[in-house]
């Protein structure tokens, strides 16, 4: 059971790049903003099954619905919200893999503000291993963001593409979803260390539930206000969305469920195999081309994640 969190966290990142890819097309179709909430409201349901079948296993009833428990499931459920808007957004401006993997700097974020703000505590092979894994995102991300666009906007910087990609108006909203994704893997960590004493199922369980719930509430109140025609524009999508809600839920109860079990920082780095789960839908389902470099940061990132399970 020590690593369990690992298996849960590659599970969850898997569903992770199937839902977004899913995303990315109903986003053709729907606001940013509905697109994601799609994923809260048919999620919802089988968040609510997940938990009654594990109060029913376990027995255990009602968490503590103390200050901090519920402020920082909150402040996680928005800045999820945020991210997901965001890493959508990047797809207007990004192709599929770029997008996601421009984000992939939430692990430092995450690792950092973990360890200044929260209850983060990083042993020295964590750090090696998480330094690894990084090293595999960027040989992926580097190559993939030239290839993308980057060396035209290259040539308008004195024909530095480092510059380019900085400057980049993707790389901006790539940071403010990094930051994002790491405030909400962080206060959902810090949630379920705080609801009180049970069960890792118990508290990822009421931890995600809570946190599905307050997206679906909030959103849902604006989008009423926003965009009142939604139901109409989602009836011919109802299959799409049903099949992200269910992908979501899963990963969800994954996600959660490692946070309960581990640092957040360490989840995050070995949640970064998403990325190879990623360039695997890039180059199946949108035909995208894996360079040699992009398979050798598939290795590093892969080598990296076998350190957690041996060194952390």
């Amino acid at each position: 059971m020590d690593h369990f969190w690992i298996v849960l966290t590659v599970l969850a990142a898997l569903l992770q790049a199937i839902r977004t890819a899913a995303q990315r097309d109903l986003n053709k179709h729907l606001s940013t903003l509905a697109t994601t909430y799609v994923r809260s409201l048919f999620g919802l349901p089988v968040l609510a099954l997940y938990l009654a079948v594990v109060l029913a296993a376990t027995g255990e009833r009602l968490p503590d619905f103390n200050f901090s428990y519920l402020a920082n499931t909150f402040v996680g459920a928005m800045a999820q919200v945020l991210a997901t808007a965001l890493l959508i957004r990047m797809f207007t401006l990004r192709s599929f893999g770029v997008g996601t993997m421009l984000t992939k700097v939430d692990i430092i974020v995450t690792a950092i503000l973990g360890t200044l703000f929260f209850s983060e505590r990083l042993s020295i092979g964590g750090i090696i291993a998480l330094t690894v894994v990084m090293a595999g995102v960027l040989m992926m991300s580097f190559e993939r963001t030239l290839r993308s666009g980057a060396p035209l906007a290259a040539n308008d910087n004195g024909g530095n593409p480092l510059w380019a990609i900085l400057t980049d108006k993707a790389t901006g909203v790539a940071f403010g979803c990094a930051v994002s994704f790491a405030v909400s893997f962080l206060t959902f960590r810090e949630a379920a260390l705080v609801i009180g004493e049970g069960t890792f199922l118990w508290r990822g369980g009421w931890t995600v539930v809570l946190a599905i719930l307050m997206q679906t509430v909030v959103i849902g109140v604006w989008l009423a206000w926003r965009e009142p025609d939604l139901v109409t524009k989602l009836k011919p999508h109802v299959r799409k969305s049903v099949f992200i809600g269910a992908t979501s839920a899963v990963g969800s109860i994954c996600w959660f469920t490692a946070f309960a079990l581990e640092n957040a920082s360490y989840v995050r780095a070995v949640g970064q195999i998403e990325v190879v789960f990623t360039l695997l839908v890039s180059a199946l389902y949108y035909r995208e081309r894996i360079s040699f470099s992009e398979y050798a940061g598939i290795g590093l990132t892969m080598l990296g994640v076998l350190m957690f399970r041996l060194m952390a």
